[in-house]
């Protein structure tokens, strides 16, 4: 078997200037889980502007 040939397990997170060799999968799910927590802030300024009383349209404008 040649290692050429062999897929990585492993690849490299950096946070800020900080280079970490994690597993594939767990980078994966990391990302996820940030991309899943960056949509649940943006719904909450969302939320936020409807309770001031901002038009619901320009935090709608502010998505697309």
């Amino acid at each position: 078997m040649e290692m050429g040939s062999m897929a990585e397990p492993y690849s490299w997170l950096f946070i800020e200037n900080v280079p970490l060799l994690f597993d594939k999968e767990r980078i994966t799910r990391q990302l996820k889980v940030e991309t899943w927590l960056d949509l649940t802030q943006l719904l909450k300024e969302i939320k936020n502007e409807d309770l001031n009383g901002k038009s619901s349209q320009s935090a709608i404008n502010y998505v697309v």
